[in-house]
């Protein structure tokens, strides 16, 4: 498994698909400003090995498992936007795999995905690293049953799903961390996130949150509060996927000084 956009040391041996001749992905919008997508699971599969994540059989196993039980909960559950169902494999997993392109996302560790919602970006993540070890956050209860099936139809190890309060978890013996990575995917504004992360994060552990569009002013109140964090915006570009630059699709990276607690904290109200 290859997690850096590189291509395989042995490319001969890369199972990739053949994909129909298609216009590119997300190249079109409908009469309501809305991409109209052509992406399913091989042409998924194909996106990512051509960004340098070569996934197994298995693995495609699991996300069409996944994507199906999403779209069936959904219908009982609000999981994600009704609008996007038809549209998932791009719109949500392949914008939670991206996270892989970048190069960011550390070989094994603790992983909190805060905000879960659907379980995304955390399954995703644990499909592509089964290494991880992650925990699935959300405060509303209904969701956070719904994902726990989710979770159990993928993995029985490593993948569980919590119903808590972000910022509850200094206080919560079990899961009060450390943590490698702390995940969200739009969940809060940026300082919020780094407001419930720091505490929680190990020496040298980061935030990676998705995002999107115009970030100037969020970052500016998260740097205000946090004026040691290093910030940093990546922009999501996906070889063999206009989407993510069409949409303005970001990665923002927070990581802290490796110098104690004293640099990481908030500065005074």
């Amino acid at each position: 498994m290859v997690f850096k956009p590189e291509q395989s040391r042995h490319p001969s041996t890369v199972p990739l698909i053949a994909v129909p001749a298609r216009k590119p992905c997300g190249a079109e919008r409908s009469e309501h400003q809305h991409y109209a997508i052509h992406v399913d699971a091989t042409e998924f599969w194909s996106i990512c090995s051509t960004n340098g994540l070569v996934l197994s059989h298995e693995q495609i196993d699991q996300f069409e498992r996944y994507v199906s039980d999403l779209l069936y909960w959904n219908e009982r559950v609000n999981l994600i936007s009704r609008r996007d169902t038809d549209s998932v494999w791009l719109r949500h997993i392949l914008h939670c795999v991206a996270i892989a392109f970048t190069g960011e996302l550390p070989k094994s560790g603790r992983v909190l995905d805060i905000g879960t919602g659907g379980g995304l970006p955390g399954i995703p993540l644990k499909i592509i690293n089964p290494k991880f070890d992650i925990t699935l956050l959300d405060s509303i209860a209904k969701k956070v049953q719904t994902v726990s099936m989710l979770a159990s139809h993928i993995t029985k190890h490593g993948l569980q799903a919590v119903r808590e309060r972000a910022e509850e978890l200094p206080n919560h013996p079990k899961l009060r961390g450390p943590y490698d990575l702390v995940v969200s995917r739009a969940t809060a504004p940026l300082v919020d996130l780094m407001k419930w992360a720091h505490p929680i994060l190990r020496s040298g552990g980061r935030i990676l949150t998705l995002k999107g569009g115009s970030l100037e002013e969020e970052i500016r109140q998260a740097q205000n509060k946090f004026r040691d964090a290093v910030i940093t915006v990546i922009d999501l570009k996906v070889r063999g996927c206009e989407w993510f630059e069409q949409e303005e699709k970001k990665l923002v990276r927070v990581t802290w000084p490796q110098n104690g607690t004293e640099g990481r904290q908030p500065a005074d109200e």
